[in-house]
């Protein structure tokens, strides 16, 4: 039986090893097979057949036959992804909880407010600005050449100038983002701007990048409020003399 990899690799990021995953995806294909059969349909060992249906068993994803030769069936999918779903979202609730106290308390790493981190990748960046557009409640700043790429956070702009956060543009766009800009509620002022491009929440974050922080694959993260008290300035600055 040819294997779909993507399916394989999905199935491994829930834990199963690549047997598991082939076992499974083998059953799910077949209905129910014997033992013989589904080492032929998965290409699995001789010798791993009954460790990888037992533990795919305690696992909940196969129920076995009783008879001789025994089979095999694949529980349904939809039952064993939404037990796996609900396991994820415990799991994530009580570290949520956990590690935010741990974080929050003195000492912890929610203390350290005056260093400066490095974001590498650019899913990375994206999803540090939009969670700073999500949790602004007064104030977003953006500046550069083209400061992000409005088209990624467009959304996240809209809810949060919905909700009554005064949002800022200053750059050389262009009259598509022109539009996007005003579809979200941010003031925009046209500055061409040859240096960093940032993104400045509440002057509390900031995230600032050689270009357009959605574009690199690495960013800046810094919450010292002698440097976002900096850039905060520089961009008032450049605002009023935009008028």
């Amino acid at each position: 039986m040819a294997v779909d990899r993507r399916l394989v690799e999905l199935l491994r990021r829930l834990g199963l090893s690549e047997y598991e995953a082939r076992t499974y995806l083998a059953l799910v294909a077949k209905g129910s097979a014997t033992v013989r059969e589904i080492r032929e349909l998965a290409g699995i060992p001789y010798a791993r057949e009954y460790d990888v249906l037992e533990s795919l068993e305690r696992r909940g994803y196969v129920l076995a036959q009783p008879g001789r030769p025994r089979r095999y069936i694949a529980v349904a999918p939809r039952e064993v992804l939404e037990r796996e779903l609900e396991s994820v979202r415990r799991a994530v609730e009580e570290l949520s909880s956990s590690l935010s106290r741990i974080y929050s308390a003195p000492g912890g790493g929610g203390s350290i407010h005056e260093a400066v981190w490095v974001i590498r990748g650019r899913q990375n960046i994206a999803e540090r600005c939009r969670s700073m557009v999500n949790t602004a409640e007064a104030e977003i700043l953006l500046m550069g050449s083209n400061p992000v790429r409005c088209a990624e956070l467009v959304e996240a702009l809209e809810r949060a100038s919905a909700r009554g956060v005064r949002i800022r543009a200053l750059g050389d766009f262009s009259a598509e983002t022109e539009r996007m800009l005003d579809k979200a509620g941010v003031e925009h002022r046209r500055y061409i701007h040859e240096h960093s491009c940032f993104l400045l929440a509440d002057q509390r974050e900031l995230i600032l990048s050689a270009g357009d922080p959605l574009q690199e694959e690495s960013a800046i993260y810094n919450r010292s409020s002698a440097c976002i008290k900096l850039y905060r300035s520089y961009f008032e600055h450049v605002w009023q003399e935009k008028v």
